[in-house]
């Protein structure tokens, strides 16, 4: 097991670059038009999509006309990233060390970057200094009341053993809050601070498919029913698998994964 909250984030998805360009980015697109409506007209204007992983975003952004740029911290999702992508700029870099000089950048993005990091604060005052006066920044979160973790929290609260040993990690869902959200970003200096709701769905016509998309698609999720007694694992497979059928209709599974989007704008030259 990784040593640190940071060691098994960065080899969580460094393992996990291909599968989650196949099983999560179906999610993941979903934020990618509510992200783009709130910053506006792109055209010209330099973005920096931090946490980028297989570069959907970046690309959507390079798509309307941006100067647009990613960067993840796993080098194979950089490299997913520029498969996917070849004509644009990929590269490995840290969120709460950015490889920018500061005022650089029109807007920052970093779509369900945020419960990845071990000092997310640090992060969000990172976006704040490469940006431009008047520049914004814009960041998702999984909400208080997505299904899938609350599936997942059920199964092992009644199967498994939610004290296993894991790395001390920061609260995960802390940005599912939406004061939580204002209050941090004010605090690193941004204004006109909003905080909205997207309505994002996953559906399959497979229930064992949710198990593929946790394995295959997260990590924190992924840790704790691997450090699962087996027979508490197979339990709890069992019961993630019946939670998801409990979600079927006309043959279609679907499991609600509404999204916090926060963001915010650094203050202009006075």
């Amino acid at each position: 097991m990784a040593s640190s909250f940071r060691d098994s984030e960065l080899a969580g998805w460094t393992a996990r670059a291909d599968s989650y360009d196949k099983l999560f980015t179906p999610i993941s697109d979903q934020a990618i038009a509510p992200i783009v409506a709130t910053l506006g007209d792109v055209r010209g204007r330099r973005i920096l999509d931090v946490c980028c992983g297989s570069g959907r975003l970046t690309a959507a952004l390079a798509r309307l006309g941006a100067d647009v740029e990613g960067l993840d911290f796993a080098p194979t999702m950089v490299a997913r990233a520029s498969a996917n992508f070849p004509g644009l700029k990929f590269q490995q870099g840290d969120a709460e060390r950015l490889p920018y000089e500061q005022n650089i950048f029109d807007d920052v993005v970093c779509c369900f970057g945020v419960m990845h990091l071990e000092r997310p604060e640090q992060a969000i005052a990172e976006a704040y200094r490469v940006l431009k006066r008047g520049g914004k920044y814009v960041f998702t979160q999984w909400a208080k009341d997505d299904d899938l973790l609350g599936i997942v929290a059920s199964a092992v609260t009644e199967h498994g053993d939610r004290t296993v040993q894991l790395p001390a990690a920061p609260p995960p869902m802390r940005f599912s809050e939406p004061e939580e959200c204002r209050r941090v970003l004010a605090a690193q200096g941004f204004e006109k601070v909003a905080v909205d709701r997207i309505d994002i769905e996953w559906k399959s016509d497979r229930a064992e498919a949710l198990l593929e998309l946790i394995y295959g698609g997260a990590v924190r999720a992924a840790m704790l029913l691997e450090a699962q007694e087996p027979a508490s694992r197979a339990k709890i497979h069992d019961a993630i698998i019946a939670a998801a059928r409990a979600r079927g209709a006309s043959d279609t599974i679907v499991i609600r994964r509404p999204t916090v989007m926060a963001g915010g704008k650094k203050a202009d030259d006075r």
